[in-house]
């Protein structure tokens, strides 16, 4: 029996990262490659269950290290993002619509990366560009990682193909994007009322290597800007233990009001001046950013543009 092959996302994974492994290794399948099975490198979120009982998809396995395996990774290519030891994998292709990182393999492989909103629409294509329709079940889970990570449209990420791959799929899914992408909203928002607030930071939350500084950035939905507002100094103390569990320079959790389209941004650490020289003065932990949306074009660029310009 041939070693198994597993399409992984990042830790902490979303429904793009969940979404796109299952879909792609079932594409492989479809293709010949019986090896090729789905896997999740975290817990799922209240969004991530909730679309794969809709389409009665079962979870992905639980993978915890990378030590000795043969991975496919989709939605990352940062080594704070990738199952611990990542370096002792065998890494055979990287699909990718955010910023190259620093994951590095020994021998050349096949990388896509492209500035899309979401990895699962170059998952889609792989199946059009191959001949295949998606099933059902394949064409919806797509669907929900598209609307999920370009906030149904509204971020900036958002390309003509996401929109274009959506509408193409929703037929075969039986959905309205409208409709599911509210029903989406309303799950990711009535989950976050009811978890902790280590819970909150991580469920969303990415590490980022910019030169010498290692950032930590969450994402969290909510409906109207006072919607966690009685519960901040407890989130901002886990950000803080966050900070100094990882080593890192600084913690964001960006506290996205879909609505107003606007996000607080909540920041601790070491190097609040990095933050305000990319966004603007801080007051209690906070600043506010009209019209900011996307952690990866909205939040990650401007950091890295300071830390450029300082050589840390």
């Amino acid at each position: 029996m041939a070693k198994p092959i597993y399409v992984i996302g990042h830790r902490n994974p979303d429904t793009d990262s969940i979404g796109a492994a299952i879909a792609y290794a079932r594409l492989k399948n479809q293709l010949g490659e019986t090896d090729v099975r789905p896997a999740r490198a975290g817990e799922l979120n209240a969004e991530s269950r909730f679309v794969l009982e809709h389409f009665h998809v079962p979870e992905p396995a639980l993978l915890t290290d990378a030590t000795g395996l043969d991975l496919i990774l989709v939605d990352h290519s940062e080594i704070g993002q990738a199952l611990p030891n990542i370096g002792q994998a065998r890494v055979h292709e990287i699909l990718e619509h955010h910023r190259m990182g620093d994951l590095r393999t020994p021998e050349p492989i096949l990388i896509h990366c492209e500035p899309v909103g979401a990895t699962a629409t170059l998952v889609a294509e792989r199946y059009y560009s191959s001949g295949l329709t998606p099933s059902p079940a394949m064409a919806g889970l797509m669907i929900a990682a598209i609307l999920s990570d370009t906030v149904g449209f509204r971020s900036p990420t958002t390309s003509d193909k996401d929109r274009d791959v959506a509408a193409r799929l929703a037929p075969l899914a039986g959905l309205k994007l409208e409709d599911f992408d509210r029903r989406l909203r309303e799950i990711r928002t009535q989950a976050t009322a009811g978890l902790s607030a280590a819970a909150i930071l991580g469920s969303d939350f990415k590490e980022f290597h910019m030169g010498e500084l290692r950032l930590g950035i969450g994402q969290v939905e909510v409906m109207g800007a006072d919607a966690l507002a009685h519960r901040k100094q407890e989130i901002l103390t886990e950000m803080r233990e966050v900070l100094e569990a990882r080593g890192l320079a600084l913690v964001i959790l960006m506290v996205t009001d879909i609505d107003a389209q606007a996000s607080d941004l909540w920041v601790v650490g070491d190097r609040l001046d990095v933050a305000e020289q990319a966004f603007g003065p801080i007051s209690q932990g906070r600043v506010h950013l009209p019209g900011c949306l996307s952690r990866k074009k909205q939040v990650v660029p401007p950091l890295e543009e300071v830390l450029a310009r300082r050589g840390a």
